[in-house]
Order: structure tokens, then sequence, then C-alpha cells
């Protein structure tokens, strides 16, 4: 764009005559638009942005704008590193974008060992995703009334009826009612393909209930949805209905190291590394409240779900999970994690976006034509797996006392 024009621009936002979130309109390109927002904001708060200048060009600002992202100005880069896992016999690379120093060297670490001792196990154990509907009903007895309506076999056809409406990808499969006097609470529950399927679920939760409400009309029972988000999907908080029910892919990633790769790799035994789980992970947790037992998954949700495109908000349900630690007698060490509510998606949301669709394709999950969301489990089991030898290398770094000396490497400011 003419940089006398952008100026021109910035001017007229800052009088007043222009709104910021109506320049894509105004100037009809993405691009031309973010750019006038940059020099907005390098003007305003004497800032710079030429780097995110820079990475705005590699990017389709234009579909970002329609998909993903409001008020642009370009873009952020954050350093990205691999691990390699042996998952099910297969070698998968598993990508990490992060910018805590030490967190792929100590994965890779755990996955080398993981490796040499045969490669990690997965299980899938439940796999659905979750939305939930308040609906006010004139009391108790409507409210109970409803909730045996929707357990009936009528009212399951229904459900399964009115989503088929919304999308011809994947399914409901499930219902739970709990009416609490006027209120009554549905969390619906839904196979979703590839995609995480929030969205989906939403719009197809919000029209089975107004079939719902409709059909107690037509018997003279007056009813309203006051919210299409009840707070007991639950999404984006922690809660104990996603562990005990389990929420997007629930996954169990296990392996057994053998006693030469431990002392070879950590320098510990297994008995060390089955005694810090207990003492950290389940008594040092459950003083403190967690409702997750683990170590520190909450780094490697992080880390791949910005490089494969995932809602990173949705870690707050992934981390409440759990390690599990036996220290065999041959010296072996068997070790799992269980992530109950492990929320992801291998189409549809960021996961389009260029560099995170490239490293979708390359970990061979890239669910554009799975119709049966076998991309998305398979995802699952790669990041269960990662979280694995992530809880392994922290917790023998820790029964070794290297945590410490491992940070105290990492050079720091300048």
């Amino acid at each position: 764009m003419d940089e006398e024009k952008a100026n021109e621009i910035v001017e007229k936002i800052l009088s007043g005559d222009v709104k910021i979130h109506k320049l894509a309109e105004i100037l009809n390109n993405e691009s031309d638009a973010a750019e006038v927002r940059r020099r907005y904001l390098e003007r305003l708060y004497s800032a710079r942005f030429d780097a995110i200048r820079n990475a705005a060009e590699k990017i389709n600002l234009d579909d970002i704008a329609k998909r993903n992202t409001e008020n642009l100005i370009g873009a952020v880069q954050v350093p990205l590193g691999f691990v390699e896992l042996i998952v099910n016999n297969k070698k998968y690379p598993v990508f990490m974008a992060t910018t805590e120093g030490r967190l792929v060297a100590g994965v890779n670490r755990g996955a080398s060992a993981i490796n040499k001792s045969g490669g990690a196990k997965t299980a899938i154990i439940n796999n659905n995703m979750t939305r939930s509907v308040i609906i006010e009903t004139d009391g108790a007895q409507q409210s109970l009334e409803a909730s045996r309506y929707l357990n009936s076999n009528e009212g399951r056809e229904l459900l399964k009826n009115e989503y088929s409406k919304i999308t011809s990808h994947g399914s409901m499969l499930d219902v739970d009612v709990y009416p609490i006097g006027r209120l009554l609470f549905v969390r619906y529950s839904a196979d979703t393909a590839a995609a995480m399927g929030m969205n989906m679920v939403t719009i197809a939760s919000t029209n089975i209930t107004k079939a719902l409400i409709g059909k107690f009309a037509e018997r003279g029972i007056n009813m309203r949805m006051i919210s299409e988000s009840g707070n007991m999907c639950t999404d984006k908080k922690p809660a104990m209905i996603n562990i005990i029910n389990g929420r997007g892919v629930s996954v169990v990633a296990e392996a057994v190291i053998k006693k030469e790769v431990i002392e070879q790799y950590f320098n510990v035994d297994a008995e060390a590394i089955r005694e810090i789980n207990y003492a950290k992970n389940y008594i040092g947790s459950s003083l403190a409240g967690s409702l997750g037992h683990n170590a520190h998954i909450a780094n490697i949700l992080a880390s791949t779900f910005i490089a494969y495109g995932q809602d990173i908000a949705q870690i707050v349900d992934g981390v409440n999970a759990f390690d599990d630690v036996k220290a065999m007698d041959n010296g072996d060490l068997y070790i799992s994690v269980y992530l109950p509510a492990l929320e992801v998606g291998t189409f549809g949301g960021g996961t389009i976006r260029e560099a995170q669709s490239e490293l979708l394709k390359a970990s061979g999950v890239y669910g554009a034509d799975d119709d049966k969301g076998i991309t998305k489990q398979r995802l699952a089991e790669l990041i269960a797996s990662t979280a694995l030898a992530g809880e392994l290398n922290l917790l023998a770094a820790e029964a070794g006392n290297e945590l410490s000396s491992a940070h105290a490497s990492i050079k720091r400011g300048k």
C-alpha cells in the first residue's frame, strides 16, 4: 500500500472519521487494512512492528480474516522444534512450538528412552465432543418430564435426526440430563469425525433444543432455552465431569522402559522415579487441590497445540491428566499417562493455516478427507505419547536432582 495513503487513513482513524474494524471493507483488501492498523498502533503507542510486518507477508490474511482472527495486524513467530517417537510400532515426527528453553530437549530425551525400549502404546478410551444447554421450565415436574422424554427412544431419535440436519460429519451419540428444579441442564455428546467439533456441536445442540421445546409446546407445556452453553459441557474450565465422563478424545499412552535404558539415559533406577511420581504428582497435587496429577503435561499440550493449530485455551481441560508409574520386579519401569479430555481436531479452525497444515501433513494426521475421525484419534495418540515422554524425562530429572541444573544452563537475557 502507498505510504502516503496509509498515513492519510491513519489520520482519519485518529480523528474518528474511520472505524478500525471497517478498514477491510473500505480498502477491499485485508493486507492493506493490516498495514494501516500497524501504522496506527506504531504512531499512537510509539511501537515498531517490523517483525510482525515481515511475518504477515508469509500468510493469507484475507483467508485468516474470514476464518480465524479479527482486527488483523499480522502474525507472530514461535520457534518450532520436533521430536521423533515410535507410537504403536511406527515412527512419527511430533512438532512443538515453544519459547521455553530445554523443553524440546527434555521431551526428546524421554522420547529416545521410550524408542529404545520399543516405543509407546496407546488406547482410545472415549471419543466425543459435548455441549450443554440450559432450559427453563415452570417447575420440577416439567423438568423431570422433559428429562424422561430425552431419555426415551422417541427422544433419542429426535436427537439423531436433528443432528443429521446440521452436518453429515459424525453423529449424535448420547445425552445426559440434569433436572435442578425449574432448570434443566442438558449435556449433548457427539462424534465430530476429524474436527474438534465445538462449533458443530453448539449449532446442533441449539437446534435440537429448539425442536425439543417445540415438541413440548404441542402438548401445551412452555419451556425456553436460557443459555446455549450451560457450563456443564465443560469447555475451557477445570471440571470433574470431563475427568469422569471424558470430553474430546480420552486416551492412554504407556511404555515399559528397560532397566538398562533408565540407567543409560537418566542415571537413576525405576524405584526412584516411582517414588517421585507418588510424592510429587499424588501427595503434592492432592495437598494443592489439583484436579490433575501430573508433572508438566501443560507444556506439551501448549507447544503441540500451537504447532498443530489447535484451540490453545482447551489445554485447560487437557491438563487434568494422570501419571501412573510402577517399578517392576526386574528393574524395568512401567509408565503411563491418561488424558481424559484431550480436545483436538485435524480439520477446521486453525488446522487450515499454512504452517499448521504442513505440520499435520508431515505427521500424517491432516484430516481434510477424513470422515471417520481416524486422523484426530491418531493426533491424540501422538500428543499423549509426547506427554508421556515429557513426564518420563521430568520425573527422572527430579529423581536425579537435575531440574535446577538443566534450567541454569539456559542463556538468559541478552
